[in-house]
């Protein structure tokens, strides 16, 4: 039964349209979804205007308090209208304001639609139905939450994402189209941003829906048709067919996610019926249920824990019960690519909050299917895992009393320095339950010993991180005893010597821990505080505020506070980058000698001098102590 307001309209239809059931049923669903035309505007501004300036840990939206809020309207009492055939929530949906350059893309677009179907018209081909075009995804929910997006995903109803980037590169070769988007003087627009710069096609698994990536106005932007998925048992990598709008919506990995906006229209699209209503309650669900979104692309359980990381949301109980079900996680190992899970991974950590990545991580059960090992039997520590990514959490939290700060902020300070220093404390973090797990052994004669740690290993070996990332957790798993008997024999003061021997014995063993010696300090004190490291005599917890295991980490912080007090006070934080006071052509001029191996020793002997001496710049002084000690040089 159609709608009363819709039967008005039926007759128009008819008597100006020769069209097909399904675009009958398109007409009237636009009417359905959108109300009629005296209505479209009202409507249109009963919701919120949301525009994108700044990142979202940092934007505050001044109607909501700081968060994100959709004023709720009184839902119609009609049934759900439909959209392009496809079923879409009656409900009156909030607008997204456009910046100029987002405009100009729209205009382009839509102008390029026309150009498209005025051509195919004079070539006597008639498409069946409008194309409508959309932008999509991760653009819409970040729109939505103030945040600035410089990708964007464009999704076309009626061709290839390859067919409408070739019309594109058509359409601005013409100098008279390029010229149009050129006069806006507030946007400077040239000619060389105007142009189409690349046309990458991107097969995927099915030939015949290429999409193209491409940049416009400083903007990366991925043409796509409309799609429906289809998965078989052991491939993570889906047939691929045109689809509707709601079947594109549907196949999305989460609800959020799955967010429209249609250029025709400037309308925001919820065809799931749950985006809004999810965004506003902070939620992460699969717009289907979850089990089978799960077992036809298993990467999506990673991908769920880390847009919960990045917006701060909480993944729904029903979805969190199919992440932990045995079947998906052998899917998971089955189906998923290392170098996937390792970009999955990366991204996580890199999150607005990683702690949430790792908590669902932890209580779902998952670390050995993500941090997983392929080689033996051997499984992670995970059952203090929490200590060490809670006690790092703590360590980066903005939110500290006036006692904490004594401690924690000089341990953020030195260790933690910048954003990439960030990210890789939380990698230290993530592989904690791995470092105290012993090496493989041979199976067989023939094979040797290994030689790299198992964090190590499973960050090489299983996940296809990056080389620094495998050196540092290598140089951690082998130095983080070594680090944690340094800490307590300078705090000890057990170190034999007068101060400035001190000081260079503590000097000269940093050096030896190189350039990432903060990593593995770091490491150091995480092992200790998830191993509950009984603390020393005479440290008091200094009233911390902590949710697990409190005084033990408070102490353990104390502890590592004042060992980095003294590297601070002897001038030892850059010692892995002191330099020689002398360099190799002047060490080799004084002695007479030609290079050679003992160049390296007499240069380490150098170092040694400044650090006994950190307060003498005395060149000709160090060399003659240099030359004091031929023999032990051999020469």
């Amino acid at each position: 039964m159609l709608n009363a307001h819709l039967r008005p309209w039926i007759p128009r239809i008819y008597s100006h349209v020769r069209i097909n059931c399904r675009s009958l049923q398109s007409c009237i669903s636009r009417l359905g979804a959108y109300g009629r035309p005296s209505d479209h505007k009202a409507s249109s501004l009963t919701g919120q205007t949301y525009t994108s300036s700044m990142p979202a840990q940092k934007r505050k939206n001044t109607n909501s308090d700081g968060e994100f809020r959709i004023r709720k309207i009184k839902q119609s009492k009609r049934r759900n209208g439909k959209m392009d055939g496809t079923k879409m929530k009656r409900q009156t949906l909030p607008t997204i304001e456009l910046t100029p350059i987002e405009k100009t893309i729209q205009r382009l677009l839509l102008d390029l639609k026309g150009y498209i179907e005025q051509k195919e018209k004079s070539e006597g081909r008639t498409a069946q139905e409008e194309m409508v075009l959309r932008f999509t995804g991760g653009w819409v929910r970040d729109k939505l939450l103030g945040v600035t997006s410089h990708d964007i995903d464009v999704a076309i109803s009626t061709m290839t994402g390859l067919q409408f980037g070739t019309y594109l590169q058509e359409y601005l070769d013409d100098p008279d189209n390029l010229q149009k988007y050129m006069d806006n003087k507030e946007l400077a627009f040239t000619s060389e941003m105007l142009k189409v710069h690349t046309i990458k096609a991107n097969p995927e698994k099915s030939k015949h829906l290429e999409t193209v990536a491409t940049k416009l106005f400083g903007l990366d932007i991925d043409l796509v048709n409309l799609r429906k998925e289809t998965y078989t048992e052991h491939s993570r990598n889906p047939q691929v067919e045109f689809g509707t709008a709601e079947e594109d919506a549907l196949r999305r990995d989460a609800t959020v996610n799955a967010l429209f906006y249609n250029l025709n229209t400037s309308m925001l699209e919820d065809f799931t019926g749950l985006g809004l209503d999810d965004m506003e309650r902070k939620l992460i669900r699969t717009p289907l249920e979850p089990y089978q979104t799960f077992k036809d692309d298993p990467l999506r359980v990673l991908r769920l824990i880390r847009f919960a990381s990045r917006l701060g949301y909480h993944i729904d109980e029903k979805t969190q019960e199919a992440m932990q079900n045995d079947d998906i996680k052998r899917a998971f190992k089955l189906k998923i690519s290392k170098e996937r899970v390792g970009v999955e991974v990366e991204k996580t950590l890199r999150a607005a909050d990683p702690r949430i990545g790792l908590r669902y991580i932890d209580d779902l059960g998952l670390y050995s299917t993500i941090f997983a090992n392929q080689y033996d039997d051997a499984e992670p520590h995970v059952a203090s895992w929490s200590l060490a990514y809670d006690a790092l959490d703590h360590i980066l939290s903005r939110v500290l009393k006036t006692d904490e700060l004594r401690h924690i902020k000089r341990i953020k300070n030195i260790l933690i320095r910048n954003e990439d220093e960030t990210f890789y404390a939380w990698v230290m973090a993530a592989f904690t339950p791995w470092v105290t797990v012993p090496e493989r052994v041979p199976t067989s004669r023939k094979q040797k010993p290994p030689i790299i740690a198992r964090a190590a290993e499973v960050a090489r070996d299983n996940l296809r991180m990056e080389n620094k990332i495998v050196n540092a957790l290598k140089d951690a798993t082998a130095l983080f005893k070594e680090v944690s008997s340094l800490k307590s024999s300078v705090i000890s003061k057990d170190i034999p010597g007068t101060a400035a021997e001190v000081r260079q014995h503590v000097g000269l063993q940093i050096r030896s821990w190189k350039k990432d010696w903060r990593l593995i300090v770091l490491m150091a004190m995480l092992q200790e505080i998830s191993a509950g490291v009984e603390p020393r005599k005479g440290m008091s917890n200094g009233g911390f505020n902590q949710p697990s295991n409190a005084t033990d980490s408070a102490l353990v912080f104390q502890e590592y506070d004042a060992f980095l007090s003294y590297l601070e006070k002897e001038d030892l934080l850059e010692v892995s980058e002191l330099r020689p006071i002398a360099n190799g052509k002047e060490v080799s001029t004084a002695f007479g000698l030609p290079d050679g191996k003992w160049l390296s020793s007499a240069l380490d002997m150098l170092i040694s001098w400044q650090l006994l001496h950190p307060h003498n710049a005395d060149k000709n002084q160090a060399l003659e102590e240099l030359k004091s000690r031929r023999a032990e040089l051999g020469v």
